[in-house]
């Protein structure tokens, strides 16, 4: 019973701090935190503890494959050499540089401890990005690089994690089977994600029933990273090259139906997932402060600044010199210095750090304890708020002093130009339609479908004309009339004059209609 009230009360916080965020404009991961290091500061509250597994397991998956499903292929490909570039290389460097300035600050720490430490906080979080990413208005091309990077980069930190940890277990490290490892671990990763998404398209195309697709697609994500779990492959570029795939083979799949049920369900499901990762985060801070106290507090407050900052640094050093010489070597245009400063500012660690130095063992090989473990928790804590937080909070404004122009033009003219073939189309295939079945062409009802069409058609011929003020009016007065029409059919439902099943179905196709103009707008 008490968890089932736990479970209540931090959905209730959730919900209470999401409709907070919403109206002070500030991303929900930063207020979670917040939140939940206050709530985790009470005296009278109970102590929650996260356990790595569930981070790894029930959280990680879903929300790494609902990022990648969403994320268009051809975009990820149109920035798969700088999405690599810091991927790889940029966490390998994070990993010795920081370990390198937690070794030389923190007496007595081995390098392996230190490394460790370096690859708990080298990756950035892909929850973070995507979750503060969609409340700042971003250059997109930074913003596909960013997500990209944080998509790929947890394979690489989390195989760095491993071999640190193997060293200061066993006291041994070789060079030549770490990279060994990480290349099989990487293209196994890729392989096993290729080879379960294809599997589970064929499954899905070959369903027909939408509460089985809607139950295989929350399976999805667990079936690839269980998978490669058991075959030691990375189960984290598992779960996201299977959602790639199965992203783009998506409209092949289901029914108009099931795919909009699908993304009710899994925007509730991420929604609820992403709350309980950050408030859970926050949530351990009272629980970790307590393992620190025997050491000074000159000494931790220099190690946290040496830890905090180190990540930072590392990834402005990295950004400013080793992506200018590439895009020479490449020939290609130099990136604005303020593209190259919001990249550098955008490095959020989050859940993972954390789940990744709670699953640090608690004794070596010889049965000692694994030294520093405590001080490893509570510095990965420091550097995720000092990430999350500072650079989290401070992002929106960054991004509104450079003044970036929005990236919407050419999405307009595609979003236009699609719709005046498809009307087209749809003209064409009526046309077709109507001669092969010998219809009259003066038909009313054939008409009346025609001109839906047309209308359409017409609508989107002159974007070059367009304008926007008569745009707001046309589409005002569309959700007015919507509105009204609500209004109409709840009233009759109050005096008893429509069947419930009639009004259920007439307020749904209401809300489709009212739902597809807000996206169009």
């Amino acid at each position: 019973m008490e968890q089932v009230e736990l479970l209540a009360a931090l959905l209730a916080v959730i919900g209470i701090v999401g409709a907070i965020a919403q109206k002070l404009k500030i991303a929900l991961p930063i207020l979670l935190v917040l939140t939940g290091m206050m709530i985790s500061l009470t005296p009278s509250i109970p102590t929650v503890k996260l356990d790595p597994n569930a981070v790894f397991f029930i959280f990680l998956p879903p929300l790494l494959y609902m990022d990648a499903f969403n994320t268009p292929w051809k975009e990820l490909k149109d920035v798969a050499e700088a999405v690599t570039l810091s991927a790889v290389g940029l966490v390998l460097v994070t990993v010795l540089a920081v370990g390198a300035a937690v070794h030389a600050v923190v007496p007595g720490m081995p390098w392996a401890v230190a490394l460790a430490f370096g690859a708990i906080v080298s990756p950035t979080d892909a929850v973070a990005a995507s979750a503060i990413g969609h409340e700042v208005n971003l250059p997109k091309k930074v913003l596909d690089v960013i997500k990209g990077e944080s998509l790929v980069n947890d394979a690489t930190g989390i195989v760095a994690y491993q071999f640190a940890i193997a060293a200061v277990l066993t006291g041994t490290f070789s060079l030549s089977e770490a990279s060994t490892r990480f290349f099989y671990v990487s293209c196994g990763g890729i392989a096993v994600g290729f080879v379960l998404g294809w599997l589970i398209a064929k499954l899905r195309t070959s369903l027909d029933h939408r509460p089985v697709e809607i139950i295989v697609s929350l399976l999805s994500p667990f079936i690839a990273y269980l998978t490669a779990e058991h075959l030691h492959v990375s189960s984290v570029l598992s779960v996201v090259t299977a959602g790639l795939y199965l992203g783009w083979r998506s409209p092949h799949m289901q029914s108009s139906q099931t795919r909009l049920q699908l993304a009710a369900n899994w925007e509730t499901v991420t929604y609820l997932l992403n709350g309980f990762c950050f408030l859970l985060m926050g949530l351990q801070l009272r629980s970790i402060l307590e393992t620190i106290k025997s050491y000074h507090a000159s000494e931790l407050i220099l190690w946290s600044l040496t830890a905090a900052l180190s990540p930072i640094l590392v990834r402005f050093a990295w950004t400013f010199t080793v992506v200018p010489i590439y895009a020479k070597i490449r020939k290609d245009k130099d990136a604005s210095w303020k593209h190259l400063f919001v990249f550098s500012w955008s490095g959020m660690r989050g859940v993972v750090s954390l789940a990744a130095a709670l699953a640090v063992p608690l004794s070596c090989a010889n049965g000692q304890c694994f030294p520093y473990r405590d001080l490893l928790i509570f510095l990965t804590v420091i550097v995720i708020a000092s990430t999350l937080i500072l650079q989290g909070v401070t992002l929106p404004a960054v991004v509104r002093k450079f003044g970036f122009a929005p990236d919407q033009s050419h999405e307009e003219d595609d979003e236009r130009r699609a719709r005046l073939f498809l009307s087209r189309e749809g003209v064409r295939r009526m046309d077709e339609l109507a001669r092969a079945n010998n219809i009259d062409l003066d038909d009313p009802a054939f008409q009346k479908l025609l001109n839906k069409y047309l209308d359409r058609a017409v609508a989107n011929i002159n974007v070059e004309h367009h304008d926007l003020t008569k745009t707001e009016l046309w589409h005002s007065m569309q959700i007015q009339t919507i509105t009204a029409q609500r209004t109409v059919l709840i009233a009759m439902r109050e005096k008893h004059e429509v069947d419930e099943g009639v009004f259920r179905r007439l307020q749904k196709e209401l809300d489709l209609e009212e739902s597809h103009l807000f996206g169009r707008h």
